[in-house]
């Protein structure tokens, strides 16, 4: 009975953190015509320049080393591979967090991916990982690597009374003015795209062969995200138009996050 109790008080809350974050956005768009907004943006940003401006080279190493000696020893050397709930269980619990999985398949609740509630949030006694199992294995896994980033990376950020850490369908771009986001993004660009893949991807003569839209900036990126969307499995076109164009939305970020770091910093 009190293992029940507890799923359904964390699937409470699961749903409770997606309907306050639905609420706090305040956008009158529709959810997809907001996304697509995004995807522009995504697109068009300098993410070199908003790199520099949120982690300098020296943060982003510390950032780096804390994930390495934590939970992740081979990042940046090899890819991350998919896992299974039970697997994600063991590695948040092996690092002493909590794991819970609530499962939302509605419109606003497939807008959440995940969450992360650190020591200090003054609503859990232990640190606790949730992620929504209504969305496509790599996603799972990529939430889970962002919120684990969170995790490792606590003692670097953490503050007392600190809001919840959230994966949402949208806001990506925002994490490119929160250095604490944008640390746990770090994390999830390392481990898709490890130095020696991102070095053959991003190589700049690329650039000339690849065709585009207009608004691509970088087509090296557009090549990238088709190309790891069929690594994990992701089939744009079998997708509901929300997962598609909310899986578009993290794959550009990461892959863009990812190009910056080799080429401002050498990661």
């Amino acid at each position: 009975m009190t293992a029940k109790k507890n799923v359904s008080r964390i699937v409470g809350l699961a749903a409770d953190v997606a309907k306050t974050a639905e609420t706090a956005s305040s956008e009158r768009e529709p959810a997809l015509a907001t996304t697509q907004a995004e995807i522009a943006r995504l697109w068009s940003r300098d993410y070199g320049h908003a790199l520099r401006a949120g982690l300098g080279r020296a943060e982003v190493r510390e950032i780096v080393g804390a994930a390495k000696r934590a939970a992740w020893p081979n990042l940046n050397d090899s890819a991350v591979r998919l896992g299974s709930m039970k697997e994600f269980a063991a590695r948040a619990y092996a690092l002493g967090a909590d794991f819970k999985i609530a499962k939302m398949p509605w419109p606003s609740g497939l807008a959440l991916l995940g969450f992360y509630l650190g020591k200090d949030s003054g609503l859990e006694k232990r640190p606790l990982i949730c992620l929504n199992a209504a969305h496509h294995p790599a996603a799972v896994a990529t939430a889970f690597l962002h919120e684990l980033g969170h995790h490792v990376t606590a003692d670097l950020f953490s503050t007392r009374n600190e809001l919840v850490q959230l994966s949402r369908q949208i806001g990506y771009d925002s994490h490119l003015n929160n250095a604490r986001e944008l640390a746990a993004d770090v994390l999830v660009s390392l481990g898709v795209y490890p130095r020696n893949m991102a070095a053959k991807l991003f190589e700049a003569d690329r650039d000339r062969r690849i065709p585009r839209p207009a608004d691509v900036k970088s087509p090296t990126a557009l090549k990238a995200v088709l190309g790891t969307a069929r690594r994990y499995g992701l089939d744009f076109e079998r997708l509901p138009d929300q997962k598609k164009l909310q899986y578009q939305a993290g794959l550009i970020h990461f892959t863009r996050l990812r190009q910056a770091l080799l080429e401002e910093y050498g990661f």
